[in-house]
């Protein structure tokens, strides 16, 4: 009986031992599943950070077999985790043809170095190029085990980097063979750059300038060097361009005159990048001033004596003027006078054939007077003080015709006058040109049954041209050339009555004015008169 309890308290030690051991196996089993739990949020989290990195990342053991890659890089080679993981990096990423990896391969210098800093080297890939870092992952003996890449795309950097350079590489190509000599300063007034140009308009070559900083300043004309000193001041407080000329003295000592324009510069942000300049050698521009200057005190001195020759001719014609005036008009009116008294006193005693001559003696005095008249006038008109202001020649037109019409009422003219013509001039001379043009038309369409005279203005050659047009006797183109000299007549006297002056007037008074005049006619046929003169 002793014997089985003692069997039976053992028993009990051994089961309750049993269970505490069940006890600690669950509990250690308990721990291992929160263990387990942790490691599965641990590699979740880590597989959010992997996969969510923007840059295409690829783990590689280090027999460069891909062990791991992410969402980026799936996405860049449009091929599968399946496709990729497991096969040899070089395979996937530059060429499927490779047995080994390419020259310059970022991993082979970490292996080969087993270096625990990051490599970096830019590669094509992808379709671009990107920055490739290689990280190693140590294992616990200290060798390398993993290899990290991580790919940046740079394609838009180095293309603007590219752009960069071939912008650079026009500007320097553009004032490298400019003819002008450029610079730029820097903000503390050191060289940054100078043209080649320098060497021809200078004589000091680039290398002499980018040596010697104050070789800018030396070169200027001593006498030009406050002028200088202050334009540096005005640029300096100025963002605009700034412009001067002055004077440098060369290498050889030779004086030129430079054309010098300079603004100060900022990057995209407004911090200052100094000053640019642009200087041009105008020597040979300067020395056709000095001869244009002394061309025009010539001509200056030239138009001093024509005048005072032109205004002694004046007083000569003036005086001539004064003599046809008085002393050739007094014989006449005597011949005149005289003439008259023998037809009044004496007619009983004269035959026929005697008056027939007094009265022809008569005649030819008149005609002499008018003659003298008509040539004092063109004399006044070439001389005469002129005022120019706008004139409305279809106003002026309506008058002489008018007056025309009632002189001559029984004859029939149609006449068309075009409104709102107008032009910049003397307004007394320009009737004149009017009354001769318009008077010569009613005269000439005189033997017409129905004259037709015509005022407008038409273009010609983008100008404006007026014109008066009849359809009277006309002329012979032929003998145009006579038209308008003083006293040349195309038709005789008998025709038609007139002096000769008249065209020859108009010729002198539009001439005046600036402008030209011509005419165009056929015999029986009528007659065209045009002429210019300054817009109003």
């Amino acid at each position: 009986m002793g014997e089985e309890s003692d069997v039976i308290v053992e028993l009990q030690r051994e089961i309750e031992a049993l269970r505490e051991r069940i006890r600690d196996f669950e509990a250690r089993e308990a721990e291992c599943g929160l263990v387990h739990q942790e490691l599965i949020r641990a590699r979740r989290e880590w597989e959010g950070i992997f996969q969510g990195i923007a840059h295409p990342t690829v783990i590689l053991d280090s027999r460069h077999v891909i062990v791991a890659v992410n969402r980026a890089v799936v996405t860049a080679t449009g091929k599968s985790e399946e496709e990729i993981i497991g096969r040899k990096c070089y395979e996937v990423f530059h060429n499927s043809g490779c047995t080994e990896p390419p020259q310059g391969c970022p991993m082979e210098k970490v292996l080969l170095s087993n270096n625990v800093e990051t490599v970096e080297m830019e590669a094509e890939a992808f379709g671009g190029v990107f920055l490739v870092s290689c990280t190693p992952v140590f294992d616990d003996g200290g060798k390398v085990d993993k290899i990290i890449h991580i790919a940046t795309d740079i394609t838009a950097r180095k293309r603007a980097e590219e752009a960069l350079r071939e912008s650079e590489e026009r500007y320097r190509i553009v004032a490298d063979y400019s003819s002008d000599w450029d610079f730029w300063l820097s903000p503390e007034g050191s060289l940054l750059y100078v043209s080649p140009a320098c060497l021809d308009i200078t004589g000091y070559t680039p290398a002499e300038f980018y040596a010697d900083p104050r070789l800018n300043a030396a070169i200027v004309h001593p006498d030009d060097r406050e002028l200088m000193a202050r334009h540096n001041e005005e640029a300096m407080l100025s963002s605009g361009k700034i412009a001067m000329e002055l004077r440098i003295v060369g290498k050889t000592g030779e004086t030129r005159w430079i054309s010098h324009v300079c603004q100060s510069v900022y990057d995209s942000e407004g911090r200052s990048q100094g000053r640019r300049a642009s200087n041009r050698d105008i020597t040979a521009l300067k020395r056709v001033e000095e001869e244009n200057r002394r061309l025009h005190a010539e001509l200056e001195l030239r138009v001093m004596e024509r005048t005072a020759q032109l205004e002694a001719a004046n007083r000569e014609l003036e005086s001539f003027s004064y003599s046809v005036s008085h002393d050739l008009r007094a014989p006449l009116r005597h011949i005149e006078g005289f003439t008259s008294i023998l037809m009044e006193d004496c007619a009983e005693g004269l035959d026929e054939k005697a008056q027939g001559y007094l009265d022809r003696v008569v005649r030819a005095t008149r005609r002499m007077d008018e003659l003298v008249d008509a040539l004092l006038r063109l004399s006044r008109y070439t001389r005469d003080y002129m005022t120019f202001e706008p004139v409305d020649l279809s106003d002026m037109a309506r008058e002489i015709m008018g007056e025309l019409t009632k002189s001559n009422p029984e004859r029939k003219v149609s006449i068309a006058i075009q409104e709102g013509l107008r032009a910049m001039g003397d307004a007394r001379l320009l009737r004149v040109v009017m009354e001769n043009l318009l008077g010569n038309a009613w005269k000439f369409t005189g033997k017409v049954e129905e004259g037709e005279i015509e005022f407008g203005r038409e273009e010609c050659d983008g100008r404006g041209v007026f014109f008066i047009r009849d359809n009277g006797a006309g002329f012979d183109m032929a003998y145009s050339n006579k038209l308008f000299n003083a006293f040349q007549r195309l038709h005789g006297s008998d025709e038609f009555e007139g002096t000769g002056i008249g065209l020859a007037t108009v010729q002198r008074i539009i001439h005046r004015h600036g402008g030209e005049v011509r005419a165009d006619a056929a015999p029986n046929r009528g007659a065209t008169f045009s002429f210019t003169l300054p817009p109003a």
